[in-house]
């Protein structure tokens, strides 16, 4: 669990048995896509939160009981690294891990925290865990393939700044890519040198939710100066509204239609039920789940063409020139 919480490990109210253990940490904490962030530390830790223009106070639960906050907290963080981990490039480990005892045990009881306003949720995580098998990593990889094959562009992008307005300004993409990056930097995050994708890919964006959801949950249970609480919560209000929750109903759409029933589809489906309940939680609209992909650029395509490595399997080179 990348945020310390004692109080998180007491039982919960409404959870009950093993459940109630959900937030404790594993023995062995998952990696991380931001390279200086280490799930097993205090993520208040130096350097601390800098403000930002436009970061200001983003409202406290006044009338809520502070451990219901903290739960809530954690058990966002919780979903969010779980999604993260579901969409890297599946493999053999990646999949035991996320069909094994230790995410279901988690994942459940975090969802149920949330459901009580949202009951899709829990309907969703049910299907997706009704899937998640250890013999169903051929069906999972096969569809994972086809819909997101060995590039960013492929008939199911990963990447943000793939979805957008066809009639968008040229610098749409360096500008998110750019505001991307700022966000990461303000609470001092770096994305590991060998992530291999670039700021916008739903890993990392996800991971970066996480993130600050564990700071929330710091900050609430150590009773940290409001402002750094507010810093936080205001920041995942502005990244959900400008980046997150603009592209990933489209795409979670685009992705459940392609994979059907399969696991990635339940995945997709579970992906678009709880950003929409993020979205509800910070009074923000979701974008629209018809947002088109942005046209390909047919100049760079036909200088990638002409090359001749678009064509060859991935990581392989194209065939030295014959020599005489």
């Amino acid at each position: 669990m990348p945020t310390p919480s004692k109080e998180a490990q007491n039982p919960k109210p409404g959870i009950q048995g093993p459940e109630s253990e959900w937030a404790a940490r594993s023995g062995k904490p998952g990696s991380s896509v931001f390279g200086n962030y280490r799930p097993d530390t205090p993520p208040f830790a130096p350097p601390p939160i800098v403000s930002q223009p436009g970061l200001g106070r983003a409202g406290l639960d006044f009338g809520v009981p502070l451990q219901s906050s903290i739960d809530s907290a954690l058990a966002r963080s919780v979903i969010y690294r779980f999604l993260a981990q579901a969409y890297e490039d599946p493999t053999e480990a990646g999949w035991a891990r996320l069909a094994g005892l230790d995410c279901p045990k988690m994942l459940e009881p975090a969802i149920r925290t949330l459901a009580a306003t949202t009951p899709a949720l829990m309907e969703a995580t049910v299907a997706l865990q009704s899937q998640l098998k250890p013999e169903s990593f051929d069906v999972f990889l096969t569809a994972y393939l086809a819909a997101f094959g060995h590039a960013a562009r492929g008939r199911c992008p990963l990447n943000e700044i793939e979805y957008g307005d066809i009639k968008a300004d040229p610098l749409f993409q360096p500008h998110r890519l750019a505001d991307l990056a700022a966000f990461y930097r303000a609470f001092g995050l770096d994305v590991a040198t060998d992530a291999n994708e670039r700021h916008d890919h739903i890993c990392i964006e996800l991971e970066f939710m996480c993130v600050l959801a564990a700071k929330e949950a710091y900050a609430l249970e150590h009773q940290l100066d409001p402002e750094e609480l507010s810093i936080c919560r205001d920041a995942q209000r502005r990244f959900l509204r400008e980046h997150l929750a603009r592209w990933t109903p489209a795409f979670a759409r685009r992705l459940a239609r392609m994979a059907g029933d399969t696991p990635l589809g339940a995945l997709a489906t579970l992906t678009r039920c709880f950003v929409e309940a993020e979205c509800a939680r910070y009074g923000i609209a979701p974008g629209s789940e018809d947002l088109l992909l942005r046209p390909v650029d047919e100049a760079a395509e036909s200088m990638c063409n002409s090359c001749g490595i678009t064509h060859l399997p991935p990581g392989a080179l194209p065939p030295a020139p014959a020599t005489l």
